[in-house]
């Protein structure tokens, strides 16, 4: 079976941003290694004066030139669809499986086609407090709700993306599959929080939407009353003015020594980092089923988490960590203190998280039931 995935793909294979490139390398390299697939991966991309064709192992990767135009546009009508979809037909593919969202426009494609759903830009975009937030939203909403009525076979990452699927989507095939989080992640020894880790990690973009200021409160909270720790923020800033603000509180409330900032981390380093952590904090204001999570449920690491949008789905409360109510900095941390003042806890939080994930996030279970939507997609 040749299979031609569409989405990002990193220059540097290990150093992926983002959830979407990090599961869109999971899955694509745990589908090449079945003996009878044949895997193709597409991507616009800019800055690129022509084509490139490369191999990470067993994935045969095609770079195209994304267009200028804006992508609510080319999605559409642009030179961005155009390449691709010549592109997809020059190759002749048995099945098309699409992780951007150029794919909401390739639902009645010749080609049995595919749709992972890994979000929603209209419920993204408030959540991130730029510019026009309101309009920018009311636009996606349309441009989603008009593109999942045309899909035929859907893939949810999530039932609460699932929930907002089901609106739009009634006609279609709809398939429920986690993520893949990279196997490595399951080697990391269980045994660590016994060590006297007092590290808690946030993970992803620096933004209003992943909540990296309620983080920073959160841990001084937890220092103040008596817990010991650092908190180590993995990830880029998308504002200057943001990581400004964050520092400016750090200097506030006086945490200077209990805050560390690593930059953007490859899987190596992630890898290190999850070595000595203790504590995975994600307060997001909205997310879908970040990979953060299932990373460190790999990793046996308790996660401390918000109760809404797809965290609940992932986070089994009181047992694999804590859901926290994400604008509630005091709540979040006394969780936080709660654990680092128990490594015990955090031993047995994380070990249940494991067996979890396990059943849950390995690649080749994931990489098995998308086999299995081919199949399903090619009898249409």
């Amino acid at each position: 079976m040749k299979v031609v995935l569409f989405s990002r793909y990193p220059r540097s294979f290990n150093l992926p941003k983002g959830g979407v490139e990090s599961v869109t390398v999971i899955l694509a390299r745990a589908l090449a290694r079945m003996a009878d697939l044949d895997v193709h991966l597409i991507t616009l991309e800019k800055g690129l004066a022509k084509e490139m064709t490369e191999r990470d192992d067993k994935v045969t990767i095609h770079r195209l030139s994304a267009s200028s135009w804006p992508q609510v546009l080319d999605i559409h009508a642009g030179p961005g669809r155009k390449r691709l979809l010549a592109k997809i037909r020059q190759l002749n593919p048995d099945v098309v499986h699409s992780h951007e969202t150029f794919g909401l426009t390739m639902g009645e494609l010749e080609i049995p086609h595919v749709f992972t759903v890994h979000g929603f830009d209209h419920a993204n975009i408030p959540a991130e407090g730029r510019s026009f937030a309101g309009p920018r939203s009311l636009l996606w909403k349309y441009v989603e709700n008009r593109g999942l009525s045309r899909q035929k076979t859907i893939i949810s990452i999530s039932p609460y993306v699932l929930g907002m699927i089901q609106q739009y989507a009634p006609q279609a095939a709809i398939h429920g599959i986690d993520n893949p989080v990279d196997d490595r992640y399951f080697t990391v020894p269980l045994e660590k929080q016994n060590a006297g880790n007092k590290r808690v990690l946030i993970l992803g973009w620096i933004n209003e939407r992943k909540n990296t200021l309620g983080a920073i409160r959160a841990m001084a909270h937890a220092v103040r009353s008596g817990a010991e720790g650092t908190l180590a923020v993995a990830g880029e800033a998308k504002l200057a003015s943001y990581k400004e603000l964050l520092l400016q509180e750090i200097a506030d409330l006086g945490i200077e020594n209990h805050v560390e900032f690593l930059g953007h981390i490859n899987r190596e380093q992630l890898e290190s980092e999850l070595r000595r952590t203790s504590i995975l904090l994600l307060p997001s204001l909205q997310e879908n089923a970040p990979m953060a999570i299932s990373e460190a449920m790999a990793a046996s690491i308790p996660v401390v988490t918000s109760n809404r949008c797809g965290m609940p789905y992932m986070v089994a409360d009181g047992e694999s960590g804590f859901l926290v109510d994400p604008t509630d900095s005091i709540q979040i941390g006394e969780r936080l203190k709660e654990l680092l003042l128990s490594p015990e806890l955090c031993h047995k939080m994380g070990a249940r998280g494991r067996e979890i994930a396990l059943e849950r996030f390995h690649s080749d279970a994931v990489a098995a039931k998308t086999r299995a939507v081919y199949e399903s997609a090619l009898q249409k």
